[in-house]
């Protein structure tokens, strides 16, 4: 079920562009999916994680979307800005547990959502005021403001819960709720972009399928660059770690950021690009176990 939950809320989404009326939830969603994640953050896992390979790894995952940006922008410079946008996107939270049932080493794919997040909420404002030079993003600052704070207030509130006595921690489900809380998300982007292309001119179904077609490439060299980066570095031992943390990305991020400061047509790129991770992770959890349910 949940392998097939982003092609459901998706379709929602699309069929129910009204929804879109509600898009000025997505920001405290987001905020509380982080919070869900953070709550299981072991902070001295993380400090001790923190070698040089996996600060490479992080760094990989901007240099690989400016490369994007650098080969397409000359030939269409819209199509640069849509790689760029979808590829920067940071390690999804769910990447350790995906990588959990695979059974490999969790502790580095949780630094890497950690670092990842910080390297990319850090560096695509900046990259933003260049980069899409001409859209709503004219100063970066605001930009830096708005993302401290979404992570920031996630990161002290789960910190405070951990300090709560047992009995009261044990009653709440924080990886259901997030399951709930990103099909809510996805709904609502996926209502928003549709939205916005309704009262388009310009986005012909056939230019949306081929979004579809730019965010499957983007996704298979992600995935497939993390196996190779993961093989050089590791001689092989993390590939499939580093797949994931260079392949599973939080686009819920990007898809904030691009219906926050760019135009929301972009959105399409990271939401198609959910479907496809989760179908090559859902794949890879039955060939790993036939008798897993992703």
């Amino acid at each position: 079920m949940k392998a097939i939950l982003p092609l459901i809320a998706i379709t929602l989404g699309t069929l129910v562009p009204e929804l879109a009326y509600f898009s000025p939830a997505i920001r405290p969603l987001l905020m509380l999916l982080l919070l869900a994640t953070f709550v299981h953050l072991d902070l001295h896992q993380v400090w001790h994680g923190l070698r040089p390979q996996a600060m490479l790894m992080a760094s990989t995952n901007i240099v690989v979307a400016l490369a994007w940006y650098a080969l397409l922008s000359p030939i269409d410079i819209s199509l640069g800005r849509l790689y760029f946008i979808t590829a920067i996107a940071p390690t999804a939270a769910a990447a350790p547990a995906v990588i959990g049932l695979l059974r490999r080493n969790t502790e580095y794919v949780t630094v890497a959502v950690v670092l990842t997040h910080l390297f990319v909420g850090l560096s695509v404002p900046l990259f933003s005021r260049w980069l899409f030079e001409g859209d709503r993003s004219a100063n970066p600052l605001p930009m830096l403001q708005s993302i401290a704070i979404l992570f920031s207030v996630p990161l002290i509130l789960a910190q405070l819960w951990n300090r709560l006595p047992e009995p009261w921690r044990s009653r709440m489900n924080w990886r259901q709720l997030s399951l709930y809380i990103w099909a809510i998300l996805l709904t609502l982007a996926s209502a928003t972009a549709n939205d916005f292309i309704r009262n388009e001119e310009g986005q012909s179904t056939l230019a949306i399928a081929a979004i579809a077609v730019h965010a499957l490439i983007i996704c298979v060299v992600n995935f497939s660059l993390g196996r190779l980066l993961g093989q050089w570095l590791y001689q092989g031992r993390l590939d499939r770690e580093v797949s994931q943390s260079l392949g599973h990305k939080n686009t819920m991020f990007t898809v904030w950021f691009i219906l926050a400061f760019l135009k929301p047509s972009f959105a399409l790129g990271p939401m198609f690009y959910i479907v496809f991770q989760n179908l090559y992770n859902a794949y890879q959890i039955m060939a790993a176990d036939p008798k897993a349910s992703p």
